[in-house]
């Protein structure tokens, strides 16, 4: 019979030699994780670029912010259009109605932002996908609904196939930079349709050398913004901020006395 072959047993590492090559794995992690060049500095002539950037952008939103409060504080068309779209959405909450905010790309995540805005603030609101609302959606637009559209260009395709099917007896404000409601391609069929300006004092494609939707952005949010705390004050007055707080019990804002 044959031998059995000798079991070799391996020598256990020795305390030193496993914080040796603890060592040495922390410091190859540490070699992977070091930038393959110096962080950019204020100095530097790279981050000198990249924070004048940074202050550029921000400088254009504020540009863009107040210049369209300049237009709601002179413009007789723009003030006329918030006052007709605070009283469309208060009246459409007293009749037990909501508002329907709808929009596509950037825009329609404003809109949805607005919606978790006028909630917290006891205002009935839903958004609606501009391309979701021909595939069924319309159906959640009731008779006493408010219709916001929202579109940077007025002429938003998605936006022109959906409010041909609102009912004329929905109520419809658009938020876009046309000035005038005869100038904006999505009301040419609803003359009796409400406008918000929100037009830009230069195009982002002069502002930051690409047409990516930014201005356009901040200035549709706070002009949303400021319609749905105008609806707020309008119907709840002095009560606005303690129902806000009964809607809001989470988070810092809900610890807050």
């Amino acid at each position: 019979m044959d031998s059995p072959a000798p079991v070799i047993v391996a020598p256990l590492p020795s305390p030193d030699s496993l914080a040796l090559d603890s060592h040495e794995t922390h410091a190859r992690k540490r070699k992977r994780c070091m930038p393959v060049t110096p962080p950019v500095t204020a100095e530097d002539p790279e981050g000198a670029q990249l924070l004048s950037c940074t202050v550029n952008v921000l400088a254009v939103n504020a540009t863009a912010i107040s210049h369209v409060a300049r237009l709601y504080e002179t413009d007789p068309n723009a003030r006329q259009g918030m006052l007709r779209a605070a009283d469309a959405v208060a009246t459409s909450k007293l009749n037990k109605g909501k508002l329907v905010i709808c929009a596509v790309g950037k825009s329609g995540i404003i809109g949805q932002q607005l919606v978790a805005m006028l909630k917290s603030l006891s205002i009935s609101s839903s958004f609606m996908h501009a391309t979701e609302a021909v595939h069924g959606d319309l159906g959640d637009i009731g008779e006493d609904d408010t219709v916001l559209f929202i579109s940077y260009s007025g002429r938003t395709p998605e936006l022109l196939n959906t409010i041909q099917h609102i009912p004329p007896n929905n109520q419809i404000i658009a938020l876009t930079s046309n000035l005038e409601v005869d100038a904006c391609p999505l009301l040419l069929k609803r003359p009796d349709a409400i406008l918000l300006p929100a037009p830009l004092h230069q195009s982002e494609e002069t502002s930051f050398g690409v047409a990516a939707p930014s201005t356009s952005v901040t200035v549709a949010l706070v002009i949303g913004q400021s319609l749905a705390i105008s609806v707020a004050q309008k119907l709840h007055g002095a009560e606005m901020q303690q129902i806000f707080k009964k809607n809001h019990p989470g988070g810092a804002i809900g610890m807050t006395k």
